[in-house]
């Protein structure tokens, strides 16, 4: 299923896209703020489940377990559930 969405999802990744998150990130996960280390996770924003599209613009860095926990929700309702939106 993952495949055949990413594939209907069109786009394509930059090849250098995680380095330029870290960067951008300043090595910190864009959920917890907490630094990244070296088994962070690329996530999509929108999940392809949810109809988010593969590309650079959808993508973020996670620390695994921010990653696991978020798993294929609507990134509003993520966010909500740890008490960073109203």
């Amino acid at each position: 299923n993952r495949r055949s969405r990413l594939e209907y999802s069109g786009g394509k990744l930059s090849k250098d896209l995680s380095e330029k998150l870290y960067k951008l990130q300043k090595g910190k996960c864009a959920c917890c703020k907490k630094p990244l280390g070296d088994d962070y996770h690329l996530d999509h924003i929108m999940p392809l489940a949810l109809g988010g599209k593969n590309s650079d613009d959808n993508m973020q860095l996670l620390t695994q377990r921010c990653n696991n926990q978020k798993h294929t929700k609507d990134p509003i309702d993520f966010m909500r559930s740890r008490g960073f939106l109203l």
